[in-house]
Formats: C-alpha cells, structure tokens, sequence
C-alpha cells in the first residue's frame, strides 16, 4: 500500500532524487549530442581542423601516435557520418524532454506531475535505447582504433618482443571496446532504469495523490 503523499508540492525524496539524476544526465548527454551531431554536420571542415591543431596533449603520450588514432578515428566515422548526424540530432532532442520534464517535476509550477511523469518515462526510455544504438557506432569505432593502437605499438622497438607483441594484440583493441561498452552500459541503463522507475505504478499513485485536491 502507497504511503500518504503531503501535498504541500515538495516531492516524496525518493522521486526527488530520481528526477535530479534525470536533469543532470540529460544536461550532459543532450549536449555531447547536439555538439557531435554539429559535428557530424560540418565533418570534413570539423576532420581538417582536428588533424591540423594534431592530438590534445596527453603526458606521457607520443604525439605521433595520437596523431594515427585520431585518423583512425576519423576513417571510422567517415561512412556513419550523416545517420550519426541524425542519431545525435534526435538524441539531443530526446534529452530535451528528459530535462524538460524532469526539471518542471522538481519545481512543480503548477503543471500536472502525472502528466508528467508519463513524459519523463518515455523520453527516458526513449535516450536509452538512442543512446544504445550510438554506444554500438562508437564500438565500431573504438574497435578500429584499437587495432590502430596494436598496429603502431607493435612496430615500436620496445614492442617487438613475440610476447608482448602478442599481449598488445589482444589487449588493445578489446580494452578500447569494453570502455565504449561500459560507458554505454552505465548512461544508457541509467537512462532506461529512469524510464521505468517513473513508469511504476508506485511513481504514478504518488504524483497522481499529488495532483489531487486536499480535502476540504
């Protein structure tokens, strides 16, 4: 049985915080998407720039191999560029209405939470599966570069060794994939996670006690 909710417009904590993971999640998956789906836009000017300006700086690094993983980045993304364009734009769009609603939920402003509500949990739903197709793109991509990064290192004097060229071999390309799929796994399930949490009837017999005049 659902606790009684007050009605004083403060949201039970619970729900609360669910809604605040919602805001922050989209405000940051919603701009990586609409600036990559920009991006994707321009990709010939946006390549050149970036091949130009080299690598960012990472200490310890080689430059020149940076320099190869970011052309191996590239080459990867060149076929997928104009579904990927629309894949970010829609993106961006759906983490509009995650934050859009979720942020109203938080502040009330007289709008119906129910309604919602029912709005979070399908935009919600909707990122996660969005932002699954995009995490299995950039697996094609950090595959690629994977295989670039065995391919350099192995060509290196240090790396010429049989054994640790076999050890690079197998561990490059595998850990350059299971960080785009870890990092897939924890936005886009957070995201479906949100979805359902706020699909739940428990959600909806709060907001919906919420939404109903006090009596009197």
């Amino acid at each position: 049985m659902t606790a009684p909710v007050p009605r004083s417009g403060r949201l039970p904590g619970r729900i609360r915080f669910a809604a605040l993971v919602g805001v922050v999640l989209a405000i940051f998956t919603g701009w990586g998407a609409l600036n990559e789906a920009m991006e994707m836009a321009h990709f010939y000017e946006v390549r050149s720039r970036h091949m130009e300006a080299g690598p960012p700086f990472l200490l310890g690094s080689d430059p020149a191999i940076l320099q190869k993983l970011l052309e191996a980045q590239y080459q990867a993304l060149e076929p997928m560029r104009e579904p990927r364009a629309v894949l970010m734009g829609v993106l961006a769009i759906a983490c509009a209405f995650v934050f859009v609603s979720a942020s109203h939920m938080l502040r009330s402003d007289g709008l119906p939470r129910e309604a919602l509500r029912k709005m979070l949990g399908r935009a919600a739903l909707t990122v996660a599966v969005l932002r699954t197709i995009d995490g299995a793109q950039w697996a094609v991509v950090s595959r690629r570069v994977g295989v670039t990064l065995t391919q350099t290192l192995t060509q290196r004097p240090e790396y010429q060794d049989p054994t640790t060229a076999e050890v690079v071999g197998s561990v490059a390309p595998w850990m350059a994939l299971g960080l785009t799929v870890l990092g897939t796994a924890v936005i886009a399930g957070t995201f479906a996670l949100l979805g359902q949490y706020f699909r739940s009837d428990t959600v909806r017999d709060a907001l919906v006690a919420q939404d109903s005049p006090a009596d009197g």
